[in-house]
């Protein structure tokens, strides 16, 4: 990865514009800790890295940055995170405006709350707004739920998931804390024969399998608290995966597959939230969606707050110069 910065006067201090490769995520997640915003994954590294596969940046000075990304679907897009810090709006109206320091490509400003009236000045101001995501996972709200709830599934609301549980455990399915030097091999497979019966839509094998293969490099080379979960049915073959990140008290959902098999997917939610409340971990975060059926999928586990997010589209004032920052993060692809 070529290490080169680019830096130029905004005001009485330099605004930086810097890669961020694997050995920069644990002081970005000290970093990201200073977030105010109630989505719980603008404090993960880990997520901003693996949506950040092709490419991830550090834009701003001491007291305010903002996580940049190409986007991992559509190519010749950068997505612009909210930023952290004392000056939220100068930085972001800095980055809307500027035509020649950022990564080149169409922007996009990601992970929006609509209600936050920094932001909504901001984008009327550029006559904009921020609507609803359409290919990434806060298409549909972000949910975050109690693990020990989902551990107990006691009540009418679980009645569903109770039924799926039992299905499960008739059929001889088993689940276990990932060890990576164990289990990557299985991870791998379970993502691969996923892939095989999805791709061919909007979305490729490579953006199906690529988030897995990213996170599966992060820990190994990261030194993110990233954990997991995996199930193999009654004959030992791996059937199903969850990773996520615990930052602080909460476990943010990273990537997750399961083979279509009586109650499988249930399984694997029941596994992530028990190894959750034997650790004390009070918050399971399961992130937003790409589809309404995987949104209904997580209502069904009785989040506890759930937050909706948007995305706008930036209209930059001359043409994109291409800059001398290269360097994505060196993620394996899938």
């Amino acid at each position: 990865m070529i290490s080169c910065i680019r830096r130029f006067e905004a005001s009485a201090q330099a605004t930086v514009l810097a890669p961020i490769g694997f050995d920069d995520l644990p002081h970005l997640s000290r970093a990201l800790q200073r977030s105010t915003q109630d989505d719980p994954f603008s404090r993960s590294a880990a997520y901003f890295a693996m949506t950040g596969r092709n490419g991830l940046w550090r834009f701003g000075d001491d007291e305010t940055f903002m996580v940049i990304a190409r986007h991992p679907n559509k190519p010749g897009t950068i997505l612009l995170f909210p930023p952290i810090g004392q000056k939220t709006s100068a930085l972001s109206e800095l980055a809307m405006t500027i035509p020649d320091v950022l990564p080149p490509g169409n922007r996009e400003m990601a992970r929006l709350n609509p209600t936050d009236p920094r932001f909504a000045r901001l984008l009327a101001k550029h006559r904009t707004v921020a609507s609803r995501e359409d290919t990434l996972d806060w298409a549909y709200p972000v949910h975050v739920v109690d693990p020990t709830k989902i551990v107990e599934r006691k009540g009418k609301p679980f009645v569903s998931f109770r039924g799926h549980i039992n299905r499960a455990l008739r059929h001889g399915l088993q689940s276990q804390a990932i060890d990576p030097s164990r289990h990557r091999d299985d991870v791998i497979a379970v993502i691969v024969r996923w892939a095989e019966r999805r791709h061919g839509g909007r979305f490729t094998r490579s953006d199906l399998i690529g988030p897995t293969h990213a996170v599966l490099e992060m820990i190994n080379r990261s030194g993110l608290d990233i954990r997991g979960s995996i199930s193999h049915d009654c004959d030992g073959k791996p059937i199903g995966f969850w990773l996520w990140e615990q930052v602080g008290n909460t476990a943010m959902s990273l990537v997750r597959a399961y083979l279509k098999q009586p109650g499988n997917a249930e399984f694997g939610i029941l596994a992530m939230a028990e190894q959750l409340t034997a650790t004390g971990v009070p918050e399971m975060c399961l992130g937003g969606s790409e589809t309404s059926d995987l949104d209904a999928f997580k209502r069904k586990m009785q989040p506890i707050r759930s937050i909706a997010l948007g995305t706008a589209m930036i209209d930059v004032p001359q043409p994109l110069a291409v800059p001398s920052v290269h360097g994505p993060m060196a993620l394996a692809r899938g």
